[in-house]
């Protein structure tokens, strides 16, 4: 994994176009999705429910904040300058450095606290363990630390090398246990003799899959909560939340992901459209706010529908999801700005950060 340093004109850049981040404050050991009001070259202010308040200490304490945007996490470190005195809180976070690491994770991990168990499989490759011992050794201890659906990070005194494959043990207090092979990715100095491991899944049965899918989507559904502060927000603010979105989709069933998640962020009012030559009817009577274009391939029929209703309808605003293999198309440069394209599989947090502004 490769660490940048962010200078203060590159994080101003990307702020600009950022709408939520996850926060930890110093008395919090949690991270909180919170939306972003402002950000200048040298702080941000972001939108913090009343509930969280007991949690602010005095200006100074210290804050965290990181999102994802291209393939990068961006890591700031700060501390609090100010905080209003309304409900919710408007919180102003200086900075103090900023890193972003290169990071192709696919999957937003949930921060746990899990015990659990390890043990290097027959076929693993730690140097540490002798040729002859067997899969059936004894589990050590470990702790999870995050969680995805594609993989964890866990601490441990057992020292295991880069690459080699484990057996790892998932305690979940509603479902029982599960156990899943998983493959070492990352290696690091913890604290107090113990090593971070970052490991993939790469092999589960398929009622451990569903169990560890079921899950995740608890995690996702609490990640959703959090922004119920800034759709209340919006609502005292007479802003209007029944916003109307129509997906132009080349595939409905592919665009299902996409649809569960607008419901999720609150989206009251949207339309699926698998036949992109009616879109100007339908765009006429229905004067959507956004109009949405998922689609697998652009061919004639898609890119001529894109640019026409751009032309026709420029008050609209329109976003693209493509597959990651369509980025180095030339016609994007034309079809499309990089701020109205998103390619898939979505990065956790870009298709909500995109579209929360909408809602």
């Amino acid at each position: 994994m490769s660490v940048i340093s962010v200078s203060r004109e590159e994080l101003f850049s990307i702020m600009q176009y950022t709408n939520l981040v996850r926060v930890r404050f110093e008395t919090d050991d949690v991270w909180t999705v919170l939306p972003i009001l402002y950000a200048s070259e040298d702080q941000v202010d972001v939108l913090v429910d009343a509930s969280k308040t007991a949690l602010l200490e005095d200006d100074g304490s210290r804050a965290v904040i990181k999102f994802q945007r291209k393939g990068y996490e961006y890591i700031i470190n700060g501390h609090i300058d100010d905080k209003s005195k309304d409900a919710p809180v408007t919180v102003t976070i200086k900075y103090t450095d900023a890193k972003k690491y290169y990071n192709l994770r696919k999957h937003i991990r949930f921060d746990i606290d899990m015990k659990s168990g390890i043990k290097e499989r027959e076929d693993g490759s730690n140097k540490n363990v002798n040729q002859g011992q067997k899969c059936d050794s004894l589990w050590t201890e470990a702790t999870i630390k995050n969680i995805s659906k594609g993989g964890a990070m866990f601490i441990s005194n057992t020292k295991l090398d880069f690459d080699s494959t484990i057996d790892i043990k998932l305690n979940f207090d509603s479902s029982g246990g599960i156990v899943a092979s998983a493959k070492v990715l990352r290696v690091s100095d913890y604290k107090n003799g113990e090593f971070g491991y970052g490991v993939q899944f790469i092999d589960m049965d398929k009622n451990d899959r569903d169990i560890l899918n079921a899950e995740i989507s608890k995690y996702e559904d609490k990640y959703f909560e959090s922004l119920t502060t800034l759709r209340e927000f919006k609502r005292i603010s007479d802003m209007r939340f029944d916003t109307k979105i129509v997906i132009f989709s080349s595939d409905v069933d592919e665009s299902y992901d996409i649809r569960e998640s607008l419901i999720k962020l609150g989206a009251e009012n949207f339309d699926v459209i698998n036949n992109f030559k009616f879109y100007f009817d339908y765009l006429t009577e229905e004067k959507p706010k956004l109009v949405i274009v998922d689609t697998n391939t652009l061919d004639d029929e898609v890119v001529n529908t894109i640019k026409n209703i751009k032309t026709d309808f420029s008050d609209m605003q329109v976003q693209l999801i493509l597959p990651i293999e369509l980025m180095e198309e030339g016609i994007l440069n034309t079809l499309a700005s990089e701020d109205e394209v998103l390619f898939k599989p979505l990065i956790y947090n870009e298709f909500e950060d995109r579209i929360i502004k909408y809602l």
